[in-house]
């Protein structure tokens, strides 16, 4: 069923400081107030004890496919929980130990499995005559989930799990949505993609970069906390400043903004919040606690605003409409149907990303095949990613038809890059923006384009640059390159 838009009744200045003061400190008695009661943790301990005791070596092995894995079990275990694993989801691979059969040592010095022994052998072995061992441990590989991979909801999680996720819709969720993009816009913040496997984290704050991404396992009401929270991240946490400040104190600021700036719109985090907040600030004492939140609740207050001033456009444009003669209105509605995302535009996307089929004549030599599928396959992936960005509700609904799997996408597509040099990448970049450009994109469609292009633009040559810089410097390639790779390290990561 299709959301009804609500119209939004914009606060006054005065208003608005108001309730975010009442927000702030509201919020901070709670979290000093906050603990776990005994019931909580034996509710937590009886769920966690279903669970298999992984050791130290698989344990990592976990972390480093899925960061902050909390609950893991095999596809079986989880049936047997009565919960599924969500389709595109990625098993994670451990270490099964297997003990072989024991083994004795014949006459000759030589070992064999017991099993095979004569039954002179074995009355010998057990008689003492012949030596006997345990079989060697060998090891096969398992496969396991997450439960944040699986059908399992908040509900279905102790009250004070770790990494608990937030469930449920947002009303007005496009706007609000919007009105984040804004802010990111008006910060010179890319939201993009996740350079890797978040796992359990719902969130990734890039520095240096400029860019923020989120996890997409989340739901419209996580999408909207953690959103806040990474754009607060890269606001007030960057490159140049960071060290500024401690893990707890971002972390303090960043979800103090999200649950403010939430809160003021009637999305309640409180929950999540409140334990993510208790963690970090819990046996901590900050150096100049007023001053961290004087940052909070202007940050807050710009993003309120912003969010305000999109939805108030929103608004206008509807109330221009309105005043419209019905006929006039039917009559541009169909027109706005015939240019705007639809069957045609998804028509046309399909043929696009299934081009490289149409043009492949019976005569192309094989090799000349593979590479034109290889560079044609990841202008396809590259479209794809676009296109969920610039135009969402056509991206992912065309994702969803095509029940791909993103995150093996996004691996390939890193592995293409890795393979070709930057030049090659970026004109292929270049193209793939060009054919974009041919589709009937809505305005906001093109401005999200028109952004990404310049983006990509102003990386490469200043790449470029300073590339010739360095080699003229005597500095080498490499070294530039590895700076470069450096900066896609996180600044923080939501758990």
């Amino acid at each position: 069923m299709a959301k009804t838009k609500q119209s939004y009744k914009q606060k006054s200045p005065e208003k608005v400081k108001e309730e975010i003061n009442r927000l702030t400190e509201g919020m901070e008695e709670s979290i000093s107030q906050h603990f776990h009661s005994p019931k909580q943790m034996k509710e937590y301990l009886d769920f966690m004890g279903k669970f298999h005791r992984y050791s130290s070596r698989n344990t990592a092995l976990i972390d480093s496919q899925f960061p902050g894995a909390e609950a893991v079990g095999s596809y079986a275990f989880w049936k047997d929980k009565g919960f599924s694993v969500n389709k595109g989801e990625k098993s994670l691979k451990v270490l099964v130990p297997n003990r072989l059969g024991q083994q004795f040592q014949d006459e000759e010095g030589e070992w064999k499995p017991l099993k095979y022994a004569t039954k002179t052998e074995k009355q010998q072995v057990k008689d003492g005559q012949l030596d006997k061992r345990d079989g060697r441990l060998v090891y096969s590989t398992g496969s396991v989930f997450d439960v944040s991979q699986t059908t399992a909801t908040q509900k279905d999680l102790p009250q004070i799990f770790p990494n608990k996720w937030i469930d449920g819709e947002v009303e007005n969720y496009s706007q609000l949505r919007q009105g984040m993009e804004a802010i990111a816009e008006k910060n010179n913040i890319q939201i993009v993609e996740p350079y890797e496997e978040l796992g359990a984290a719902k969130g990734v704050s890039y520095t240096g970069r400029g860019e923020v991404a989120l996890n997409p396992r989340n739901s419209e009401r996580q999408d909207t906390k953690t959103l806040l929270h990474e754009l607060t991240h890269a606001k007030l946490h960057t490159k140049g400043n960071m060290s500024d400040y401690t893990k707890p104190e971002k972390e303090f600021q960043a979800e103090m903004t999200a649950y403010t700036v939430a809160s003021y719109f009637n999305i309640d985090t409180s929950d999540y919040s409140l334990d993510y907040l208790h963690h970090w600030t819990k046996d901590h004492e900050f150096k100049d606690h007023e001053s961290l939140l004087q940052k909070v609740q202007s940050t807050a207050k710009e993003f309120i605003t912003t969010i305000e001033e999109f939805m108030g456009q929103e608004k206008e444009g509807e109330k221009d409409m309105s005043g419209k003669e019905p006929k006039h209105e039917m009559e541009e509605e169909k027109q706005e149907k015939e240019i705007l995302p639809s069957e045609k535009l998804r028509e046309m996307y399909r043929n696009q990303v299934g081009k490289v089929e149409k043009d492949s004549g019976p005569f192309i030599k094989e090799e000349k095949v593979e590479e034109d599928y290889s560079l044609q396959g990841f202008k396809d992936a590259y479209k794809k990613e676009l296109m969920n960005f610039i135009e969402p509700t056509v991206g992912k609904e065309l994702d969803k038809e095509e029940n791909n799997d993103r995150q093996e996408r996004l691996n390939q597509m890193r592995a293409f890059q890795e393979t070709h040099s930057k030049e090659e990448v970026y004109q292929i970049k270049k193209e793939s923006l060009q054919e974009l450009k041919e589709l009937p994109l809505t305005e906001r469609g093109e401005q999200r384009l028109s952004q990404i292009e310049n983006k990509l633009d102003r990386e490469f040559h200043e790449e470029k640059e300073s590339t010739t810089s360095e080699m003229k410097n005597g500095k080498g390639r490499n070294e530039t390159f590895q700076q470069k790779d450096k900066q896609k390290e996180k600044v923080e990561v939501e758990r």
